[in-house]
């Protein structure tokens, strides 16, 4: 009877430290975000150069008491062919491939090298072949990244309009919404890829409370942009 009484003992004490080790476990879990992009993305025009992924992360956070690692290769002035080579590198490769969650908002400046930086008036033909080609490339990044990870959800962010000066913002904003309209197309040929817009926010807002300059936000401006994506984010990625 002893001998049953203290091999019950033993049984509980190793149930006990197996349950609290997971307990462990499960609180250290870590969720690993990838982002790239351009300078939006790397948080231009924010003194502190946290932008809009650094509100993602303390938003996820608070919300699920869950630690965020954040590996944020964006790089100010690139567009979608220096992505397509920055995808080389087998640091971010690796990054990716053990990625949870991955953020990508690239095409500002795909749209600005395409308009050659005049805005009044807008060259359609140029910029409609550049659309062609952001598209082309906009989607080879996306193959590439499934290539390396089948499972983490992507979230695709559209553009929005910064350049309310110009007489002629309404066509800019027609201009911008069609290269929305064709990241959508593309982010629906790819699994549990989202698209975030972004156009809506700044429309029928002063510039001057949410850009810090002519083109980037400052830290209203891209918490604005946090906040959306957040939401978007906990509606699709599971923390369990």
């Amino acid at each position: 009877m002893k001998n049953y009484i203290f091999l019950l003992c033993i049984i509980l004490v190793l149930f006990g430290t197996y349950t609290g080790f997971r307990g462990s476990s499960a609180s250290t879990k870590v969720i690993n975000l990838v982002a790239l992009g351009d300078s939006i993305t790397h948080g231009v025009g924010d003194p502190a150069k946290k932008g809009y992924i650094e509100g993602v992360k303390v938003k996820l956070e608070e919300l699920h008491k869950t630690p965020i690692k954040v590996s944020n290769f964006a790089i100010p002035r690139y567009s979608t062919d220096k992505v397509l080579e920055q995808m080389q590198d087998e640091k971010i490769t690796a990054q990716i491939k053990k990625a949870n969650c991955i953020i990508l908002y690239i095409g500002t400046n795909d749209f600005r090298k395409s308009a050659n930086y005049q805005f009044n008036p807008l060259d359609v033909k140029r910029i409609n072949e550049g659309k062609v080609l952001f598209s082309t490339n906009l989607y080879k990044i996306l193959e590439n990244i499934r290539k390396d990870n089948s499972v983490a959800p992507i979230f695709v962010l559209g553009l929005y309009q910064p350049y309310v000066e110009y007489s002629n913002r309404e066509q800019i904003l027609y201009t911008i919404n069609d290269w929305n309209n064709w990241i959508v197309k593309i982010a629906g040929n790819f699994d549990r890829t989202h698209f975030v817009p972004t156009l809506d926010l700044f429309q029928d807002r002063p510039k001057s409370t949410y850009f810090s300059d002519s083109l980037h936000l400052n830290p209203a401006g891209y918490q604005l942009i946090a906040d959306r994506l957040s939401e978007k984010v906990v509606k699709e990625f599971s923390f369990k």
